[in-house]
């Protein structure tokens, strides 16, 4: 997509390469004002997106009441599982006209986490974002993630453990 490793990747971006169509909560037909309230207020903090395919197309809803940071971080998540031929998750209607989404397998939700935050925060962004001495917010600011991710990321790469190591053999 002609960037380099440090610059951000915005999840929105991936979804127009891929045909990816992205909705919120608000673009669904039908959807009861009760539920949709549901949705953006009480029940924010339930859910954060989902994927299904309708006909050929993918089609990934998110929870616009999130964080535009949690919003990239979860569209790409969910890119992820596209892009590694996960089987997508099957919304099905209650008999009392409720929208409910299956999950992914384990194993594909662990695929669907490394390949999401790796493509949004590469290892050598982590590397330049240190060297820089970028604090964590400011990082997850201009990476346009979550930072609950970018803690992740950094945890799972070991990249802090890497720099100390470095820095006392010199």
């Amino acid at each position: 997509m002609g960037r380099t490793s440090i610059e951000p990747l915005h999840a929105l971006d991936v979804a127009q390469h891929y045909d990816v169509m992205v909705w919120s909560p608000l673009d669904i037909q039908g959807i009861s004002p009760t539920d949709l309230n549901h949705l953006l207020n009480a029940g924010q903090g339930e859910w954060s997106g989902f994927t299904v395919r309708i006909n050929t197309r993918h089609l990934v809803v998110v929870n616009v009441a999130q964080s535009g940071r949690r919003q990239n971080s979860v569209i790409m998540h969910e890119l992820a599982h596209i892009i590694l031929g996960h089987e997508p998750a099957n919304a099905i209607i209650t008999e009392a006209g409720h929208l409910v989404p299956s999950t992914y397998d384990q194993n594909q939700e662990d695929e669907a986490a490394w390949l999401g935050s790796t493509l949004l925060i590469p290892r050598p962004a982590l590397l330049w974002m240190r060297r820089r001495r970028m604090s964590d917010e400011e990082a997850a600011n201009y990476f346009a993630v979550s930072p609950d991710l970018l803690k992740w990321r950094i945890r799972t790469t070991g990249i802090d453990y890497q720099l100390t190591s470095t820095t006392r053999k010199v």
